[in-house]
């Protein structure tokens, strides 16, 4: 007996990823602007997490921040703490992580399999990631909006 199994190729979805830029930058900015003027913040969550916010690049339309997390137990051999360089669009209000984990230049869209084993949806699942690591240091009173 044989199975048809027809693989359905990953469609990115420009419109679905333009809200969630919309929606990273809307929460980011004060974050951004509060770590531009006041030089490198560290966010400390909890006892044990600690991330360090730095920014790379300013310019009057964009400005790139570094999120880095901060190992405060001895590292496992092999583990790779988050890192995440997001670029704000200010003239079009959108905020996109432009590097993650080392991976620069990431594509809207990978074939899978790929040599490097990126999700075929990889660029929006760091985007994501950053909404989601947005929402936990506001729910934690760490970020005020304006």
């Amino acid at each position: 007996m044989t199975t048809d199994v027809k693989l359905r190729r990953y469609k990115f979805d420009l419109a679905a990823l333009q809200r969630l830029a919309a929606l990273n930058y809307a929460a980011f900015k004060p974050l951004a602007e509060s770590v531009r003027q006041h030089g490198a913040q560290v966010i400390k969550i909890g006892q044990h997490l600690r991330f360090a916010l730095t920014v790379l690049e300013s310019a009057p339309y964009t400005t790139e921040v570094r999120i880095e997390q901060q190992a405060l137990v001895t590292q496992l051999p092999g583990l790779k703490e988050t890192q995440l360089d997001v670029r704000l669009y200010h003239d079009a209000q959108l905020a996109e992580v432009v590097r993650s984990q080392g991976v620069t230049r990431l594509q809207p869209a990978y074939d899978v399999p790929n040599p490097r084993m990126h999700h075929a949806n990889e660029k929006h699942q760091v985007n994501h990631f950053l909404q989601e690591w947005l929402q936990l240091i506001k729910s934690r009173g760490l970020l005020q909006e304006n």
